[in-house]
């Protein structure tokens, strides 16, 4: 497991196809971390925060698309989701009364 925790410790290339290869090699380390019988959580969440890294200078340095040929966006937290979630229910709900508002006007 040295070889891995190196691997996450190498300094992120910018070349676009040693990204993807980076990103594809510290998925499979962080697979393989929690497969294994007794997974280390500081070195997964290291092993995350490397691929969280490469996958964003991936998307810099490929105009805001990342790996997967999608746009780009921050990873959010459960609660953070779930904040956006309610705020984006609320601002239908709003949306929806101000036209049903303005038809009845």
């Amino acid at each position: 497991m040295s070889s891995e925790a190196n691997a996450v410790a190498i300094p992120a290339p910018t070349d676009l196809t040693e990204l993807a290869t980076l990103i594809t090699t510290l998925g499979e380390s962080i697979k393989s971390l929690k497969s294994s019988a007794s997974p280390d959580k500081d070195e997964i969440s290291k092993a995350v925060a490397a691929l969280l890294d490469a996958k964003r200078t991936y998307a810099k340095n490929n105009g805001g698309i990342g790996v997967d040929g999608k746009k780009w966006e921050e990873p959010m937290s459960k609660s953070e989701k779930k904040k956006a979630e309610k705020a984006a229910k609320a601002a239908a709900a709003a949306k929806a009364a101000a036209a049903g508002g303005d038809e009845s006007a």
